[in-house]
């Protein structure tokens, strides 16, 4: 007994048999303690179940207004679930049939024996008492669970990025946590630097900060290295992803903290979860990089389709077609190249319908594009000059969109075969990105590599990996620290040497120096005196 009292409803129209089933169960209250209220037909029976909700209810089936089973079937399908025992005096089995989807505990025959009635009550009492401490138990752990949403997320996050499978029992406890499956989510990454080593300990408060002002519906989870994943139902009433990356910004800000934000993307399903974790960790290395204060927006969703072009066709999807050609030369995606050429085809037949002059200055155009690309690839000089000339030629005679698509269309098979001079493209790229970064390595960053050797972040990041089979980022942390190195040999004081390798932050600088060497900057440079 937990000392709350058992709520019975007695439910009987006879007003004698109402009286002794009530004097019953006060002889009972001894032991147990127990409030009684009582019903003398079917409309009452289920106005008092619904708005009292008793533990138990003592049922006579044949009651004015109604039917006992049929009010209480009804009252099951509005959720009531308190115990049943019916009370008869007729056949037990004419109606047991019909209670056996009911979830009636018992069947008591009038007139009742103190005994029986007795036996039957103490079983059903233990039965109320069981559920209570299971209850009981289940709010501590869902109590528990709440208090650690973000421990409990950062283990299974964990596991998923271990390639573990995705069982029913991971996915039944995200759903719980409020996450994906059950709910799509933002996810942002956050990582926090302070100056002083004996700061660090208040990152912990911080996280517990933005569950307060951002709301009990974010799961904050505690990740590695001074950093954070925050997980934003994106159901709730929340604005841009770009706004709400600088106001965390702003929050880590006004306690006094360094820090960078990154966007990765909205998430779905619990496949998602671990590509898009593991590119806010490198994002949010990467952005280290560039400084803080920083917000990086990493959408880890797919680039979405292209839209099917309009009859009416714009300039801005003309731009969209030739943008595909543009990275398909540059990525060597000839997929890409034939799918935007015949969109673009069709554009440049409307277009030259009305002005061939304007189609070929638009092709000509897109022309002068490739041409930049199949010389940033190092392909043959010789072969890039004689193509670009030919095509110069070839535009001066059609005058017709029949001849200008023709034209067009062996313009682009040629320069994939000149494209096809270019040795080892990616070795090439991620060569010319290595010069970049050891020119510029003190205030390098994705983005400014990528646009020096002409593609895009995403496909620069994936070189690496490929091509050297190293992330971007270990590659300038190597580059910077082998230059500290040099520079704390000379003598230089640690703080001048972060500051001249790219590092802001001189905790940061001594804790990546110490990871990637053993020892500290200071321990080093003494050694080399």
């Amino acid at each position: 007994m937990n000392g709350k009292a058992y709520r019975v409803l007695v439910v009987e129209d006879e007003p004698l048999e109402r009286r002794a089933l009530e004097m019953a169960l006060a002889a009972m209250r001894a032991d147990e303690p127990i409030e009684v209220r009582s019903a003398a037909n079917a409309p009452q029976f289920e106005a008092l179940a619904e708005e009292w909700e008793p533990d138990v209810v003592l049922l006579d089936i044949r009651i004015p207004g109604g039917d006992g089973l049929t009010s209480l079937r009804s009252l099951r399908g509005r959720g009531f679930s308190g115990q049943v025992v019916v009370l008869t005096a007729f056949d037990v089995f004419q109606y047991a049939q019909k209670a056996m989807g009911l979830g009636v505990t018992s069947f008591l025959v009038k007139p009742v024996g103190e005994e029986a009635f007795g036996e039957t009550l103490t079983k059903v009492f233990q039965n109320v008492a069981d559920k209570r401490n299971h209850k009981a138990q289940f709010d501590q752990i869902r109590e528990f669970v709440e208090r650690n949403r973000g421990a409990f997320a950062m283990g299974i996050i964990q596991d998923l990025l271990r390639e573990k499978g995705i069982e029913e029992s991971v996915v039944g406890i995200m759903s719980s946590l409020g996450l994906p499956p059950a709910r799509p989510c933002f996810l942002f990454g956050i990582v926090c630097l302070a100056e002083e080593e004996d700061r660090k300990g208040e990152q912990l408060f911080l996280w517990e900060a933005f569950e307060r002002i951002l709301g009990p519906e974010v799961v904050v989870v505690p990740w590695r290295r001074s950093s954070a994943l925050l997980f934003i139902p994106s159901g709730e009433a929340i604005a841009e992803p770009d706004f709400v990356a600088s106001r965390l910004l702003g929050i880590i800000s006004s306690r006094g903290f360094e820090a960078n934000v990154v966007y990765g993307g909205r998430l779905r399903t619990l496949e998602e979860m671990a590509p898009a974790v593991t590119q806010v960790e490198e994002g949010l290395e990467e952005s280290l990089l560039g400084g803080t204060g920083r917000v990086v927006m990493r959408d880890a969703a797919p680039d979405p389709e292209p839209a099917d072009p309009s009859p009416a066709l714009t300039q801005f999807g003309m731009l969209a077609f030739q943008a595909q050609i543009v990275e398909g030369f540059s990525h060597g995606q000839p997929d890409l190249i034939t799918k935007g050429s015949r969109a673009l085809s069709d554009a440049l037949a409307k277009i030259a319908f009305q002005d061939v002059e304007l189609a070929k200055m638009l092709i000509l155009g897109l022309m002068g594009q490739v041409c930049q690309i199949l010389l940033s690839l190092k392909c043959d000089s010789g072969s890039v000059r004689a193509w670009s000339r030919r095509q110069l030629l070839n535009l001066l005679a059609p005058n017709t969109p029949v001849g200008l698509n023709r034209i067009f269309s062996q313009a682009l098979d040629q320069a994939w075969n000149v494209r096809g001079s270019a040795s080892d493209t990616g070795s090439m790229i991620i060569q010319q990105s290595l010069t970049y970064i050891r020119e510029h390595y003190e205030e390098v960053t994705l983005e400014s590599v990528a646009e020096a050797v002409h593609v895009s972040p995403s496909y620069l990041s994936r070189l690496f990996r490929k091509v050297l089979h190293r992330r971007f980022v270990d590659e300038v942390k190597g580059i910077r620290i082998e230059r500290a190195k040099g520079l704390l040999a000379q003598g230089h004081s640690v703080r001048d040497v972060a500051i001249s390798v790219g590092y802001g932050n001189i905790a940061y600088f001594s804790t990546l120096f110490r990871q990637m060497t053993g020892r500290s900057p200071s321990e080093y440079r003494r050694e080399q005196e």
